[in-house]
């Protein structure tokens, strides 16, 4: 999974994924039967918090960008969980969470802002989009009135399906 950046916890930890947030999401892909460091990992765009908690500049994510590929190279993912509207765009481009949400964005082959290293790293993978973790911990409702931890869900069931299809 590739969330955007580290939040507090995070930085507190040296671990990603790991506040109230990333425990929902680790809870969700648990429940489908995957382990975290044995079935997936966990990183981000950025690779340290931005001042304020802010969204990442567009600078900021290409500097980081060169790690982000060399962790996916080494990992090798058959497929990357893109948690919310930062990595989604970084690798199908901006507005893409909200094709995702109504429709179904599934193996785009586009990667929007992504630096040469990462599509090359990404080749052949699937991609799986879905909102930040925040709003499925906290059960907050999307747009059309539907909760943000259902369309969670089901995105983390179509993961999991993938994998266990590969295994």
């Amino acid at each position: 999974m590739i969330g955007e950046a580290p939040g507090a916890d995070e930085d507190l930890s040296g671990k990603g994924f790991v506040g109230r947030a990333g425990h929902t999401l680790h809870r969700l892909l648990e429940a489908r039967g995957l382990q975290r460091g044995y079935d997936y990992g966990c990183a981000n765009i950025l690779r340290c918090r931005p001042p304020g908690n802010r969204k990442p500049t567009r600078e900021e994510i290409e500097n980081c960008l060169p790690h982000l590929a060399e962790t996916l190279v080494q990992a090798k993912p058959r497929a990357l969980l893109l948690v919310g509207a930062t990595p989604t765009a970084v690798f199908c481009g901006p507005g893409a969470l909200s094709v995702r949400v109504q429709e179904t964005l599934h193996g785009a082959t586009q990667v929007a802002l992504a630096h040469e290293q990462v599509r090359e790293a990404i080749q052949g993978v699937r991609l799986f989009a879905m909102p930040h973790t925040s709003p499925l911990a906290w059960n907050r409702k999307a747009p059309d009135g539907s909760k943000w931890g259902a369309i969670g869900q089901v995105v983390v069931e179509e993961v999991a399906e993938f994998l266990r299809a590969r295994a």
